[in-house]
């Protein structure tokens, strides 16, 4: 049960990060900027690929710009460079403070960043649909679908921003926390099929993903795009929902071999 302390807490540190990231306008045009080079060159490509390679996965070169456009938004909505911010406090002794507040510090530093999180996507929400629909020449998704996509957003922000604290934090076992990070970015980029739709992988692959968190993270949000059958979509829902209790959890594990770890001396 969350008490009305933590609530307040947590609505106090997502309206911190939301002001921040609201007053870094030339961050903001900077990130647009380089979402829009992105989507231009992959889109080139996509358009490069023949009708005949793509229908025998019932696809269209639309479909594909919409895919891509969306799980790259989900990405930018949510980065990861507060790594950097979690490992150097752990390693320069700043972290060691925060253990004395009655809240955890992951908790304080997820629900700052998801204040960042929010500003992001309300900020680049309209210029994502407006470049994407330029780019692909028509829309894709109908209200429900676009609803379906903002749904799918916050679990899949939530074990973004877990990971990000988790793997600053490996830096208390690893030296660095980039090993960890390095690994992290190939994962969401291969099982959460950033670039290509699940259905372009081999049958054992396609598969094995839905044993990993990633699906949940960039797959279901790109879905959405594609028109696919209603259970799918359930699926997805049913898939992040388990995994965002499953980095919940993970989360309180990390935070108490944390403290155990600086306690023991273990820096």
């Amino acid at each position: 049960m969350i008490s009305r302390h933590s609530l307040a807490v947590f609505k106090h540190c997502v309206a911190i990060g939301f002001r921040q990231t609201i007053a870094q306008k030339v961050h903001l045009i900077g990130v647009m900027v380089m979402y829009t080079a992105i989507m231009v060159i992959y889109s080139g490509m996509i358009r490069m690929i023949p009708d005949s390679d793509l229908a025998p996965f019932a696809l269209t070169h639309v479909q594909m710009i919409w895919y891509l456009g969306t799980t790259e938004f989900v990405l930018f909505s949510c980065s990861s460079w507060g790594m950097k911010e979690v490992q150097n406090d752990f390693l320069s002794g700043q972290a060691d403070l925060a253990l004395l507040r009655p809240v955890s510090d992951s908790f304080l530093r997820i629900s700052d960043w998801a204040g960042q999180s929010l500003a992001r996507v309300l900020l680049l929400l309209i210029p994502y649909f407006l470049l994407i629909l330029f780019l692909a020449g028509e829309a894709t998704m109908s209200i429900g679908h676009f609803l379906g996509l903002v749904l799918s957003m916050p679990c899949a922000a939530f074990m973004m921003l877990c990971a990000t604290y988790m793997i600053g934090a490996s830096c208390l076992w690893f030296v660095q926390s980039e090993p960890a990070s390095w690994i992290w970015q190939k994962a969401i980029f291969l099982f959460g099929a950033m670039l290509w739709p699940v259905v372009f992988y081999p049958v054992w692959l396609r598969s094995f993903v839905w044993f990993t968190p990633f699906p949940g993270i960039l797959m279901l949000a790109g879905n959405w795009t594609l028109h696919m059958g209603l259970a799918s979509y359930l699926l997805g829902f049913v898939h992040q929902i388990l995994w965002s209790f499953v980095f919940y959890k993970a989360v309180v594990f990390v935070d108490r071999a944390i403290l155990k770890r600086i306690q023991t001396g273990g820096l």
